[in-house]
């Protein structure tokens, strides 16, 4: 079983702290955020004590679904030596989400099976 990550979005210079929104369960989550500001969901895997064989099983993956409505991912896989040792699925939102109540949801598999979910809701709001 691969473990859970929390990942830095490397693409579109998004990796600022400020602009991730968190959903893990338990975790800090903003309950209100600017309208029309960029911002990032992202989590991962990384390999456990056996090896990485999972990573790079497609069935090992986040997902994302605002309103209903399933997020485009970028997938990263990290290796070291040939073998996988972190996957990485980042959602970005450069334009932000308009003003109004949106509904996050994550799901989080290993090999297929779920393993994690969670569903916040977030006020947008204007500037």
């Amino acid at each position: 079983m691969a473990a859970l990550v929390v990942t830095v979005s490397p693409a579109n210079g998004m990796s600022d702290k400020e602009g991730r929104i968190g959903i893990f369960p338990g975790g800090a989550t903003t309950t209100m955020y600017p309208a029309g500001t960029p911002f990032w969901v992202g989590y991962g895997f990384a390999a456990d004590s056996v090896g990485g064989a999972d990573l790079d099983d497609v069935g090992t993956r986040f997902e994302l679904d605002v309103n209903g409505e399933p997020v485009s991912m970028l997938t990263e896989l990290h290796t070291n030596s040939g073998l996988p040792v972190r996957k990485t699925n980042i959602a970005e939102f450069p334009s932000g989400l308009p003003a109004g109540w949106h509904d996050l949801t994550g799901r989080w598999y290993d090999r297929g099976r779920l393993i994690l979910s969670s569903r916040i809701s977030i006020q947008f709001v204007e500037r």
